[in-house]
């Protein structure tokens, strides 16, 4: 009988002890999110996105003239384009390291490559 109790509040505090750091994890995501005062939106394929095009010659992440079939990234009202898949979400987890790889009219990349 006392092995079975033993056993009954081990499982209790195993389960008590995963919801309990999962819900830790959740609050630790929403203060990040909430934190984050940097607007990234990608862009997906649809019209709105079409219409909108990139107002940088070059790419913020390597330096390279732009694809124009790649997507397209929001960032402090200004629409940037890439030069191949990847750049975008690359540039979209540190937006502001990127945007300042270009010139202030978007020809020239004055970065580091």
């Amino acid at each position: 009988m006392l092995k079975q109790f033993v056993f009954a509040i081990s499982i209790v505090i195993f389960i008590s002890a995963l919801n309990f750091a999962q819900d830790k994890n959740e609050r630790m995501n929403d203060h990040h999110h909430k934190t984050d005062s940097v607007k990234v939106q990608m862009m997906d394929d649809s019209k709105e996105s079409l219409s909108k095009k990139p107002w940088n010659a070059v790419c913020p992440v390597k330096g390279n003239p732009l694809e124009e079939d790649t997507p397209t990234v929001e960032y402090n009202g200004k629409v940037y384009g890439f030069c191949c898949p990847g750049c975008d979400t690359k540039f979209a987890k540190n937006p502001e390291k990127y945007a300042k790889n270009l010139s202030e009219d978007g020809k020239r990349f004055i970065g580091k490559k």
